[in-house]
């Protein structure tokens, strides 16, 4: 029988805190959304926790609606995203020799050479968050995915390195577990918002992933199937709604309101004739002001973010080989013409991210904002996955040994 787990996906997002729950087979990688919980975030400035009752709190509500959708399912665990502008990333290279009688590469082998990869110099404040693999080398060889029982004498792995400031995550840590809940793991925004919005084919070929999200923006770039940068820049949608408040003497909700409904990202995609309404600070009643005065305060500010990303993909000396173009995702990825100033912007082929290869209440989720707490639950089922299969590889191999010795015994 195929074996089935409920996996939770937690963003913590200066804006909204989601949850996503679902039912996976981890036999044949299917999930079934069963369950969604959304509410207003107030404790988290640029991905890092400012107010710990509030972001408790925020994870408490999101986590009781999705359990209420569920019906009898109850949440102990959750997959936490992590992101901030006190994430940082580097690429590393570790090489150990191949000891075995037979010159086998082993499972231990790939074990140590990936935790000599980790042998970076970082300060006390700092700890690794992940440590992935981008390829492994052997005897010279590169370009080697799993050299699991090849033959050679020297071992090589490149690998990417994140991490984050200890005591940021260990807020984040406190806040989920004042919460009454438990984490799985924590995960890198960005390799998870790929698992839900980026296809298999785009990353193989050379793509950049850029998260729009309330306090930051997440820049990943992928190729040949494996990240190989990431960054994440201190800038969002509520710099947007900040730029609208003081633009039109309006409160911040006010702002975010009149954003959400009424907002474009590009001036000519404006009507002449178009308005809207906004109340001012200080006053009875709305004004009504032509959409076109929102859209010229929108688009500086928009195209300054992506004008940041573009300047991190030209950092990560992966701008001119990423055929496949950009994925933008994240709730200000939403608003109209945001994608077409995207193109413009970075000069490639742009286009939207939403949540994939998920069923159930799929349809709830067919939205931006959605994609990171959908690809923490497909990261944490493809690593729950993995480790089984891993048990499974090394169990049928002992039961070979087993039968093997058991053959050459003397009768």
């Amino acid at each position: 029988m195929s074996r089935k787990e409920f996996i939770a996906g937690l963003d913590i997002g200066t804006t909204k805190t989601a949850c996503v729950l679902a039912d996976v087979d981890l036999d044949n990688m299917s999930a079934d959304i069963v369950g969604v919980g959304l509410t207003p975030s107030n404790g988290i400035r640029k991905g890092v926790v400012v107010d710990l009752d509030a972001t408790t709190q925020a994870i408490q509500t999101a986590t009781d609606k999705a359990q209420r959708m569920a019906g009898t399912v109850s949440i102990r665990s959750v997959v936490v995203g992590v992101t901030g502008e006190h994430i940082s990333s580097l690429n590393s290279r570790g090489v150990i020799a191949i000891t075995g009688e037979d010159r086998e590469v082993r499972q231990s082998d790939i074990d140590r050479v990936i935790e000599a990869s980790k042998v970076i110099v970082l300060p006390p404040e700092r700890e690794i968050i992940h440590s992935i693999p981008r390829g492994f080398t052997v005897d010279g060889q590169d370009g080697i995915k799993d050299p699991l029982g090849m033959s050679g004498s020297r071992l090589e792995v490149e690998t990417h390195i994140v991490t984050g400031s200890s005591s940021f995550l260990d807020n984040v840590v406190k806040c989920v577990q004042r919460a009454g809940l438990e984490i799985d793991i924590t995960v890198l925004e960005p390799l998870a918002t790929a698992e839900s919005a980026v296809i298999p084919a785009e990353k193989d070929l050379g793509v950049a992933l850029i998260d729009i999200g309330g306090g930051t923006t997440d820049v990943a770039v992928f190729a040949n199937g494996e990240i190989y940068y990431t960054a994440v820049l201190p800038v969002g949608g509520n710099h947007v709604s900040k730029d609208i408040a003081v633009g039109l003497r309006a409160a911040q909700e006010e702002a975010e309101k009149a954003k959400i409904a009424y907002g474009c990202a590009t001036v000519d995609m404006v009507a002449e004739d178009e308005s809207f309404e906004i109340l001012s600070l200080g006053a009875d009643a709305p004004r009504e002001l032509p959409r076109e005065i929102l859209a010229r305060i929108i688009e500086p500010r928009m195209q300054e973010i992506l004008q940041m990303a573009r300047e991190e993909l030209i950092k990560s000396g992966y701008m001119e080989l990423l055929p496949a173009g950009a994925v933008l995702t994240g709730g200000g990825a939403m608003m109209p013409g945001t994608l077409e100033l995207a193109e413009k912007t970075l000069e490639m082929p742009v286009r939207l991210g939403l949540p994939r290869s998920v069923g159930g209440l799929n349809d709830t989720v067919q939205s931006p904002i959605y994609t990171t707490a959908v690809g923490l639950v497909l990261y944490a089922a493809k690593q729950h996955a993995d480790l089984r299969a891993e048990e499974k590889g090394a169990t049928l191999k002992q039961s070979l040994l087993d039968i093997f010795k058991w053959r050459r015994a003397p009768r």
